[in-house]
């Protein structure tokens, strides 16, 4: 169902524990084929706007700490220069408790994309989230794709519940949070019942406690995405039928359902808002907790910016981290 989203503030909880990860540096302040739609007659009837929200309070960056370029899975063997894996962990000031994200970036770029969503990720943390961005093996040419790609978003959460209390966060609750194509393999990772396993650096399950969708590409079978899906895949929707059918989102949801948000703009050109609308219903009509949030006038990227689309946007993954820690 649309979300009626409120402009009131949100507490964080977590724990403490201590940890100590590994990283290179850090610095403070820094088509077709696919099947099993069950969707409602509704789908193609966009619900009303949800109305422009202020920017959070607590909107000042400068204090966020960043560890970059931490090492979350074992380096695949898949023949191209590189296919390893890092994330980076933004650290909000003070003490804590912090809620836990992982924010998983869009594509397909290959390795070491995730640069575009560290803004993003520094006003989540600025909200009092601890954040750990992600990178995925995110097309076929660097070992990616199905499952690999799912592998390494598991793998992140896995990492986050473990090394989050070293930081003041909980890592008994985790946010999946994916942009774009991340928001494509967040939502199978997150819908799956079986979790991804691959070669992670920590245990704990790789299933999230709750998943935000910004701009997600859910729709295999749309033309806006196919030329990326290829990439993504190794190939076309006929060669690469299997696999496609395996990582569609609509082919799952049997799991123990969980909170999901779903954001979208209006002006998305790059990923048709209808994206996040089928999956609204069909996540609805399965029972599930779902919220979808239309931008007015918002774009695949300006969701992602300090203004008040982007602020929209950290208030779903407020409330999802909320509804995690119920």
């Amino acid at each position: 169902m649309l979300a009626a989203v409120a402009t009131v503030a949100f507490l964080v909880a977590g724990c403490g524990q201590a940890y100590l990860p590994s990283a290179s540096n850090s610095s403070a302040k820094s088509g077709a084929g696919v099947v099993s739609r069950a969707v409602s007659p509704s789908v193609g009837t966009a619900p009303a706007l949800a109305a422009p929200l202020p920017l959070l309070g607590a909107s000042d960056t400068s204090s966020v700490e960043v560890l970059h370029n931490v090492d979350f899975a074992r380096p695949p063997e898949c023949g191209a220069a590189d296919c390893s894996v890092q994330l980076d962990i933004f650290i909000p000031a003070g003490t804590g408790p912090f809620r836990t994200v992982v924010l998983v970036r869009g594509g397909p770029t290959g390795p070491g994309g995730r640069g575009y969503v560290a803004p993003f990720a520094e006003q989540l943390a600025a909200a009092g989230l601890i954040v750990f961005s992600a990178d995925m093996r995110d097309t076929a040419a660097t070992g990616g794709g199905y499952p690999e790609a799912f592998e390494d978003v598991a793998c992140a959460i896995r990492y986050a519940r473990t090394w989050s209390p070293q930081y003041g966060g909980d890592g008994n609750s985790v946010t999946l949070v994916g942009h774009s194509l991340g928001g494509y393999v967040g939502s199978v990772v997150a819908l799956d019942p079986t979790e991804f396993e691959g070669g992670c650096l920590a245990g704990g399950s790789g299933r999230p406690d709750a998943f935000v969708g910004l701009s997600g590409n859910y729709d295999l079978t749309a033309p806006s995405v196919a030329n990326d899906l290829v990439k993504f895949f190794g190939g076309s929707p006929e060669e690469t039928f299997d696999t496609r059918t395996a990582s569609d989102p609509f082919n799952y949801a049997a799991a123990t359902p969980i909170p999901v948000r779903l954001v979208a703009g209006t002006a998305d050109t790059t990923v048709p808002p209808i994206a996040a609308t089928e999956l609204d219903a069909y996540l609805t009509n399965l029972g599930w907790d779902v919220d979808l949030t239309l931008v007015p006038d918002g774009t695949h990227q300006s969701i992602l910016n300090a203004t008040d689309q982007g602020a929209t946007s950290v208030r779903a993954v407020l409330e999802a981290t909320q509804a995690a820690g119920t």
